[in-house]
């Protein structure tokens, strides 16, 4: 940073030092150097776009870190919104990101207002699924208005398993299972195999619910990294 402080104008400086900012998780620093970073030209606007996401969304969860009582944390992070530009804070993916954070904190009804007027404008699959997690203070209303997205994706797999874990707040069982049902049928994902599969353990078909949950942990098995593994030991 004192090389920038003596240089401030220099650009491949600045390139460097942001680069360095960001390898060392210096969010704070990073946030003032963007400023610089807008000014100096050398970016296209996509790689600007990722830094500035990636210093306040790694502000944001480095709030969510401290060893304080969770209301504190609540207060700080929200501050930390509030100072963000209104372009950044209707950003999909910063919002995705303050959100996931709020849910971790428990500040569920926050959190659906949060979402609720995001998805006005955008029915951004990670805040779909998000809103599926939060839980309003009025449930019924939350899930009629996740249904009337149905309306502009009839056939989004992450929109039909929010439905179904909506429907399961209301004990809509019934309904549940049918979301998770559909939502199977758009797209084979291992956390809607797992939450169907939970819900028809407790409506008592076993042999179906152990079927989903081997394919969950297959799901799953898919997305890790190929590494070695100690030779199967037959009993």
């Amino acid at each position: 940073q004192a090389m920038h402080e003596l240089h401030p104008h220099n650009t491949e400086v600045l390139l460097r030092l942001q680069a360095l900012l960001r390898q060392q998780q210096d969010w704070s620093a990073l946030i003032g150097l963007l400023p610089a970073l807008r000014k100096c030209n050398a970016l296209s606007a996509e790689k600007l776009h990722n830094i500035e996401y990636q210093a306040w969304s790694g502000s944001l969860t480095a709030i969510c870190t401290q060893k304080q009582d969770p209301q504190t944390v609540l207060k700080t992070l929200d501050t930390a919104w509030q100072e963000l530009s209104s372009k950044l804070r209707h950003d999909p993916q910063l919002v995705a990101a303050y959100a996931a954070e709020l849910l971790r904190l428990n500040a569920h009804e926050q959190t659906e207002s949060l979402l609720r007027h995001t998805l006005k404008n955008n029915l951004d699959d990670d805040l779909i699924d998000l809103y599926g997690r939060a839980q309003a203070q009025d449930s019924a209303r939350q899930l009629q208005l996740a249904e009337s997205w149905l309306k502009q994706a009839p056939n989004n797999a992450i929109l039909l398993r929010a439905l179904g874990r909506l429907s399961l707040r209301n004990q809509l069982w019934g309904k549940a299972r049918d979301y998770f049902e559909s939502s199977l049928r758009q797209q084979r994902l291992a956390h809607t195999c797992a939450e169907l599969a939970r819900l028809l353990n407790h409506l008592g078909d076993t042999k179906r619910s152990n079927e989903l949950f081997a394919e969950s942990f297959q799901l799953l098995e898919q997305a890790l990294p190929a590494l070695p593994q100690p030779a199967l030991h037959n009993a």
